[in-house]
């Protein structure tokens, strides 16, 4: 091939361009640049070009030649071009093939026309290569909720590539627990949770075209929220039938059942288990009974309070006695629909003493028993509490039944002797007298009027209210001895 001498037409061109400026022509390639991918072609079209025949037309890039046409000489084609473009010489438009990474640049074209001066347009060409060969791998595969971090590291082939992350349909964007490394192509989460299994989508981008991959994330957690379904349901059952029990929890990877009775494992697995003909034997006996109060003391006239019994076990019954009398319900005294707790409103004086509550099935019973303490209205002293008597509680009755007991017959025998409010004193045969001294008359003594009695040798003892029965228990302090300090 012929290559002409282009420096007499450059030089042609340059003087054109800067000495005579009105030579310099506009609009001869859209003002847009273009995009081109890698082994794909483009054609860079003439838009208004001359309407009269060309003389000569040369196309550069960056600067280089690409191609000079025209002259009554062979066309010029430049290193990297051979075989690659094609120009139309009525046009002056230009193809070019194959494109390479580096064909990006500025592509520059320069018409002369007979009878016109030369004209100029230039545009912008960025060649890329696709998006292609998409991975995305995790460090870690082991994944505990709230122990374990994860990194996902997604890579693609491609040039100029931008990356993305989404959860479903929302973007992920750095923040507290997330992080965001090597261009966004890493995304690492910090304690995983149970809703970071995803899937999770890398989205790959580039001007020319995007693609997409995804990973799904096993994180164990649980077994929590367990449930116990029982059918037909029912509080008692008779001997003979038949019960389905389903248990479900909430757990990855799926929970393993296994069954006991009383304590004992049964051979059953899974989640179901069904029992046909059942017996009594089968029952889960009640254990570790309690009576609690809320609030807790000290417990003030006029208020309220709330008594729950419960254990662990299958509760049939629950029946509820106060000082050893069966407790009725009342304006003031309110059960639960299940009888698990006693509500008293607003609270008397005389609400105090031993509540007990025994709890039954048809294989076991227990009971557990509270003493509540209703202290006076604006007394800053309450009196001793036992509080809650968990199992063994019948013996504490027995206990308290004795003592007061012991303080009638000793009142009986004459050890003590009551003090009243003016002062004078009046022995359990009824005399009185008035610091000690002589008969004062009859007065008639009785459980509901007892409040202090004073021993004989100066210590005294103060009794709580009692009831009609004697069996009541009453709360017994020892007071300090006449004339020391209260």
């Amino acid at each position: 091939m012929v290559r002409m001498d282009s420096r007499p037409f450059n030089f042609y061109l340059s003087l054109c361009f800067h000495v005579v400026g009105l030579c310099y022509g506009n609009g001869l390639l859209p003002a847009e640049s273009m995009v081109g991918e890698v082994t794909h072609n483009v054609i860079f079209t003439i838009v208004n070009p001359p309407n009269t025949p060309f003389r000569v037309v040369v196309w550069t890039a960056n600067g280089t030649n690409v191609i000079t046409s025209g002259g009554n000489v062979d066309d010029d084609i430049g290193t990297g071009y051979v075989g690659r473009i094609t120009l139309n010489s009525t046009t002056g438009s230009l193809e070019l093939r194959n494109l390479v990474l580096s064909d990006t640049g500025e592509y520059v074209v320069s018409i002369i026309a007979a009878g016109l001066g030369p004209k100029e347009g230039s545009t912008t060409l960025r060649v890329y290569a696709p998006v292609s060969k998409m991975t995305i791998t995790a460090n870690n595969i082991d994944l505990v909720e709230f122990n374990s971090s994860v990194s996902l590291s997604c890579s693609s082939s491609g040039s100029s590539l931008s990356y993305r992350w989404l959860n479903g349909s929302s973007e992920f964007t750095a923040s507290d627990g997330v992080q965001l490394d090597d261009g966004n192509s890493t995304l690492t989460i910090v304690r995983v949770t149970r809703y970071d299994q995803g899937p999770f989508w890398c989205i790959v981008s580039n001007p020319i075209n995007s693609d997409n991959e995804s990973i799904t994330l096993t994180i164990s957690y649980g077994p929590e929220n367990i449930t116990l379904k029982v059918t037909p349901l029912d509080v008692l059952y008779g001997s003979g039938s038949d019960l389905t029990l389903s248990c479900s929890a909430e757990s990855s990877p799926p929970a393993q059942f296994q069954w006991a009775l009383n304590g004992e494992l049964l051979s059953n697995q899974g989640p179901v288990l069904r029992l046909e003909n059942i017996q009594a034997s089968q029952s889960e006996r009640i254990s570790s009974a309690k009576l609690t109060i809320s609030p807790n003391p000290p417990i003030i006239e006029g208020g309220s309070v709330t008594l729950t019994c419960d254990a662990s076990g299958s509760i049939s019954n629950r029946d509820w006695m106060k000082n050893g009398q069966p407790l009725s319900p009342s304006e003031r005294i309110i059960f639960s629909e299940d009888n698990k707790t006693v509500s008293i409103s607003p609270l008397n004086l005389t609400d105090s003493g031993i509540f007990l509550c025994h709890l039954s099935n048809l294989l076991s019973d227990e009971s557990a028993s509270y003493n509540l303490n209703v202290n006076l209205k604006g007394s800053t002293q309450g009196g001793p509490n036992v509080g809650a008597i968990v199992g063994g509680s019948l013996g504490a009755v027995a206990v308290v039944a004795v003592t007061v007991i012991g303080v009638v017959l000793a009142m009986k025998k004459g050890y003590f002797k009551k003090i009243t409010s003016g002062g004078r004193t009046v022995g359990n045969t009824g005399e009185s007298s008035t610091n000690g001294g002589g008969k004062g008359g009859n007065q008639e003594l009785n459980y509901a009027d007892i409040t202090q009695f004073q021993k004989r040798d100066g210590g005294s003892v103060q009794l709580g209210n009692l009831g009609i029965s004697s069996t009541e228990y009453a709360q017994v302090r020892v007071n300090n001895r006449p004339g020391q300090p209260t």
